[in-house]
């Protein structure tokens, strides 16, 4: 896990957003209904060694954590997307699994707001 980086930097959202309270929940709210699939796909993939979709769920998990300030996530992300470009299968789900442990950190973090 990526525990140098935070989990939810906040300040992402608040200067993209200029700091708009009702926004930033709507955003968090759709991260929060649109990411377990993605992860579940994500996990699933792995496992079949489906390296392409695993990619593909990989840039799109990145893309959104990025969004929201979800640093430690979106670094997840992007060694997920390393590993593939390498076609390290192991690598691959190994560093899901533990990319599913930052994403579940930071679910609890924002089911706790």
């Amino acid at each position: 896990m990526s525990s140098e980086l935070p989990v939810l930097d906040r300040s992402v959202l608040m200067e993209s957003l200029g700091n708009d309270k009702e926004l930033i929940k709507e955003i968090l709210e759709l991260f929060k209904d649109t990411t377990p699939e993605i992860v579940e796909n994500l996990d699933n993939d792995a496992n079949e060694g489906n390296i392409e979709e695993v990619k593909r769920n990989a840039h799109s998990l990145k893309g959104s954590a990025g969004n929201i300030g979800a640093k430690a996530l979106e670094e997840s992300m992007r060694n997920i997307e390393a590993a593939c470009a390498k076609n390290e299968l192991e690598g691959i789900r190994n560093k899901v699994s533990g990319a599913i442990g930052e994403y579940n950190l930071l679910k609890s973090e924002l089911d706790s707001q």
